[in-house]
């Protein structure tokens, strides 16, 4: 059976949910602040999202394996749409707070089985780039929306994006019903005894922990810069709303989009493992030279180059772990690998504030770019699945 039209659908409601959530990812850190909240407390409130995101996702995996990937997709789409329309009506940061919490429930429904269909649909051959195109969806929207997102809060206050953002996830949720349901039984049962069995789970275990100590590791280097990318350049360089979206269109979203067709190619033609490390690896130092920008071309160049030598990997990193790992718990590790970067994003994110308050504004520059290069040596502990026979790994 084929899943196009499903995949089509989903692209569609990446496009979209991407275009409002990035509409306010620029400004939403200052917007805290401005709230009152001191630089830990800005920490505090992006954490207690991750915390929830992180929270639910190995069990919205599992579940979507075991009862399908449909309605809960829907579920978490149709929560995803009121945090940020409260978020416009608070009066302080604390009022942000259990609405965070929400976002991240929803988040944490969702985004596991939003990959988990990408992987069904592409299970007979080029999951890599099928990865690759479903993520420039995303990446579209991560490269138009936060320039227009900064030119509306210039022109319409602050607030007017959290309302935009609101309309749009509410308007996608529709398209997550016309969705069939593309959770695919197992083709055949794993032995699970004697000693074939065991090495398949020791192989199976093996693989999930490296990968999970990979995105913990690089949750904490992305996440303890997060909250105070935007308040940095707007600190030091006086920026205005709509530079700041210009700041994250560039440095986020036009840097991811333009890896990803050869960050494809790069997975489907050289060895995962190495080019997880190189990427890795090149990319660590551009993290801390942001910090020591002289003017705003130099924010965008050095925020551009972190990102997209880092998001490179993407494909690779992807494609590896699906296939080395059995297709019937895709969704259960897809929680599971989303599960971990987010606990390493809300570890991050709490640092993030309290490293500011007591070490300085660089301090997150200099924990981000030490834990992304630390994170290079993990890949080369994996085995290359490229010559393996894929019906061993996809049962």
């Amino acid at each position: 059976m084929s899943y196009g039209r499903d995949i089509l659908l989903l692209s569609v409601v990446f496009l979209v949910c991407s275009l409002a959530l990035n509409l306010i990812s620029p400004i939403w850190p200052i917007y805290i602040t401005e709230l009152n909240a001191s630089m830990t407390e800005l920490g505090f409130v992006f954490s207690i999202s991750n915390a929830f995101a992180a929270g639910v996702q190995i069990l919205s995996g599992f579940l979507s394996d075991k009862y399908g990937r449909r309605k809960i997709h829907a579920l978490g789409t149709l929560l995803a749409a009121f945090p940020p329309l409260m978020y416009a009506l608070a009066n302080n940061w604390v009022d942000l707070v259990p609405w965070a919490m929400l976002s991240g429930f929803a988040t944490g429904l969702y985004i596991p089985i939003r990959w988990a269909i990408v992987a069904d649909a592409s299970a007979d051959g080029g999951m890599a780039s099928a990865y690759g195109w479903t993520n420039i969806s995303w990446l579209i929207g991560s490269t138009v929306a936060p320039f227009l997102g900064g030119m509306a809060a210039d022109a319409f206050g602050v607030r007017f994006p959290f309302f935009a953002c609101f309309i749009l996830i509410l308007a996608v949720f529709p398209l997550t019903l016309l969705m069939r349901e593309t959770r695919r039984k197992p083709l055949a049962k794993i032995e699970s005894v004697g000693y074939v069995g065991s090495r398949v789970a020791r192989k199976y275990l093996f693989v999930l922990v490296m990968f999970s100590l990979i995105n913990i590791i690089q949750g904490v280097g992305i996440g303890v810069t997060g909250p105070v990318i935007s308040v940095f350049a707007r600190l030091n360089f006086n920026l205005d709303y709509t530079f700041v979206g210009i700041l994250y269109a560039v440095g986020f979203g036009v840097a991811s989009i333009v890896v990803q067709i050869p960050g494809g190619k790069c997975s489907d033609r050289f060895d995962r493992r190495k080019v997880m490390f190189w990427t890795f690896l090149v990319s660590s130092p551009f993290f801390l030279l942001f910090a020591y920008s002289r003017n705003f071309a130099e924010l965008v160049l050095f925020m551009f180059l972190s990102n997209a030598l880092l998001n490179m990997s993407w494909p690779a990193f992807q494609t590896l772990m699906m296939d080395s790992t059995p297709q019937s718990r895709w969704g259960f590790v897809n929680g599971v690998s989303a599960t971990t970067f987010w606990v390493g994003l809300m570890i991050g994110n709490a640092l993030s504030g309290v490293f500011w308050d007591n070490f300085g504004m660089v301090a997150p520059f200099y924990a981000s770019a030490i834990t992304i290069g630390a994170s290079a040596i993990l890949p080369l502990f994996l085995k290359e699945t490229r010559n393996n026979n894929d019906g061993a790994t996809r049962k």
